[in-house]
């Protein structure tokens, strides 16, 4: 069975554990390494990687959504963003994906 995970400060990721979602806690200058560490769990669906993270991956991103069958990245903004996580997480997966859930 496919799980979510997700990739972000410690506030959001620890938002998301509270709801049953297996976090890791990352910064700018490991996340590369994180994403690469959840990416070779054969159980990752969807990997949910805040904004600011995800910035300067957007080439491995695109190439993950792509080609990657199983497996789809959504990003959305942390806790401390300034949009905030104005929706459920459900919403966000919801939406880029399109379909409901």
């Amino acid at each position: 069975m496919k799980k979510i995970y997700m990739i972000g400060d410690m506030h959001t990721v620890s938002a998301f554990r509270l709801s049953g979602v297996e976090g890791m806690v990352s910064h700018t200058d490991n996340v590369s390494a994180r994403l690469e560490e959840v990416m070779a769990k054969k159980d990752a669906g969807i990997i949910l990687l805040t904004n600011r993270l995800a910035v300067n991956l957007q080439a491995r991103i695109r190439e993950i959504n792509f080609n990657v069958a199983d497996t789809v990245i959504i990003e959305i903004p942390g806790i401390d963003d300034t949009e905030g996580l104005s929706r459920s997480a459900m919403r966000y997966v919801s939406e880029a994906l399109g379909i409901p859930l």
